[in-house]
């Protein structure tokens, strides 16, 4: 993932952090309305006196609690979510980057022992140079090492040197 990327995704997960934050202050204002316009608290406060061997008054208490420690929990999770994620964006890379360099022949290749022409799947004999060629990435120069040189052009010793060229 280049760096446009990284930008895009990290822009998409500030508009969508932002989306949230809006809905939860809509619904916290709907909330407030409802709960005013009905007057909630005094008919619960009301409904906790009547039913006072119910303990229901001790509810206010650890729901209140319980807001607190499920925003510490969920703080806390969204942290460790994030970094994950950098972790995982991070090898993903990696393993991009690694995969656009990779491409390799695996198996048995079948080449023939006097010519070294190989036959593909199709049971036709190529050129190990168009081969590898064909089934990699590789590509190949050609030249000519000195111990063939020697054998098959053994009159040819080289270019002449300016000192002979000049005498």
């Amino acid at each position: 993932m280049n760096s446009r990327q990284k930008m895009v995704s990290e822009n998409r997960a500030k508009q969508k952090l932002v989306l949230e934050l809006l809905i939860i202050f809509v619904f916290t204002i709907v909330i407030f309305v409802f709960a005013s316009h009905y007057d909630i608290l005094e008919k619960i406060v009301e409904f906790t006196w009547l039913h006072e061997n119910w303990e229901l008054d001790e509810i206010i208490p650890v729901s209140i609690f319980l807001v607190f420690a499920l925003a510490i929990f969920s703080m806390r999770r969204l942290r460790e979510v994030r970094k994950s994620e950098s972790v995982l964006l991070h090898l993903n890379e990696e393993l991009q980057k690694a995969l656009s360099e990779v491409k390799q022949l695996r198996g048995i290749i079948p080449i023939c022992s006097g010519c070294k022409k190989i036959r593909d799947d199709a049971g036709y004999l190529h050129q190990v140079e168009s081969y590898i060629h064909d089934h990699t990435e590789a590509q190949f120069s050609h030249g000519i090492c000195p111990d063939c040189m020697k054998r098959l052009y053994p009159d040819f010793e080289g270019e002449p040197k300016e000192e002979e060229e000049l005498s």
